[in-house]
């Protein structure tokens, strides 16, 4: 899968553009603030309906416009795919797909997705859990986007529990009712759960191979879920989820918030045994962290049987030539690069790349 053409108007500081990319590698070079990564994003959102750098979507319009518009036509196994997305700056987003219409993800063709590298990439090792565990819920929406259901129908309960137990620290004769908001987190939660341990298996089995690729034996990787439930089984999860929320109760009316749950969940990186957040080098977390998208690119490429398009945002600066190997070998995937200085990319990738010169959002090539 690949994207051939792109157009936007009023998107970030692309007044209008249109333009067509190789199937290969495409380089968008230039000084900083010109909009290189806005063109990354602009493939982002058109690929995965979610904008990898912007808070809120109006934030991707053009200042002072109404509106924007991002199109691109997609080469995929099962023939070309047309999809428009209008941003508005007081409404919902319209998608299209040849000229029809979405209202719902599973309407959509799935075969579109992309992956995104960036330098704040060494966050998922050394940030904060949050960080990981929204890695782990992005890929598996990615791959199952009934998943968000279930998250947002989790986080909503989570809320309203809290709430709850804020009430029945002031009026105790109110606990009667956490019994049901119990079932209800449990009932979400054993999902979200069940899910992620599922995923951490084939991201483990993954991560050791790319790993072992670069570093042989030594160290030894493991990939580990850490739950502030204590599970016995995937069987058990559910059973063994409305226990942990029983126990810690009267501790969570005394907190005023709920303490347990997949959302007070990790993942750990151990170096034989290690974790890497703190016992390994800045190279090692880097190499972790590459491995990490390569993983989720080589997931939905297996899944999906199309594999993601690769953006890499001013990474190539950053890596030697062992790491740009990890990025860029043995892939089918069409990949967009962003720098400021071409003297980055290797001469044997620019000969075969195509080169985009971007200044003050405008292409030339």
């Amino acid at each position: 899968m690949f994207l051939s053409s792109l157009r936007l108007v009023d998107f970030r500081n692309f007044k209008e553009l249109e333009v067509s990319f190789s199937k290969g590698i495409n380089i968008f070079y230039g000084d900083n603030a010109q909009g290189k990564t806005n063109l990354l994003e602009s493939i982002f959102f058109l690929s995965n309906l979610r904008s990898e750098k912007a808070v809120r979507e109006h934030q991707l319009i053009m200042h002072n416009k109404p509106l924007a518009y991002i199109k691109g036509i997609f080469n995929t196994g099962s023939g070309p795919v047309e999809r428009e997305i209008i941003l508005y700056s007081d409404r919902k987003k319209v998608v299209k797909e040849g000229g029809e219409q979405k209202s719902r993800w599973s309407d959509l063709c799935e075969d579109l997705s992309a992956v995104f590298f960036s330098p704040d990439d060494l966050n998922l090792i050394k940030g904060s859990p949050s960080l990981r565990r929204k890695y782990l819920d992005y890929l598996i929406y990615q791959l199952k986007p009934v998943y968000m259901k279930y998250l947002h129908t989790y986080y909503r309960v989570v809320s309203q529990r809290n709430v709850l137990l804020k009430s029945i620290k002031k009026n105790p004769s109110l606990s009667d009712s956490i019994e049901l908001w119990d079932v209800q987190l449990c009932d979400a939660g054993s999902r979200i759960l069940e899910e992620r341990l599922k995923l951490i298996e084939v991201v483990n089995d993954y991560m050791r191979k790319l790993f072992n690729g670069f570093c042989g034996e030594n160290p030894v990787l493991n990939v580990k879920y850490i739950s502030s439930v204590s599970i016995e089984s995937r069987d058990t999860i559910k059973r063994d989820f409305l226990k942990a929320l029983k126990q810690e109760r009267e501790k969570d009316i005394s907190r005023a918030f709920t303490a347990n749950g997949p959302h007070r969940d990790d993942v750990i990186f151990l170096l034989d045994g290690h974790d890497a957040r703190f016992f390994g080098s800045q190279g090692q977390q880097r190499l972790l962290a590459l491995c990490l998208k390569k993983v989720q690119a080589g997931i939905l490429a297996r899944e999906k049987g199309e594999f993601p398009i690769m953006l890499l945002d001013d990474v190539m600066s950053e890596l030697d030539s062992s790491k740009r190997k990890l990025i860029l070998g043995n892939t089918d995937s069409q990949v967009f690069i962003t720098t400021t200085d071409l003297s980055f990319i290797p001469q044997d990738m620019k000969l075969k790349s195509k080169l985009f010169k971007v200044k003050d959002g405008s292409l030339e090539w």
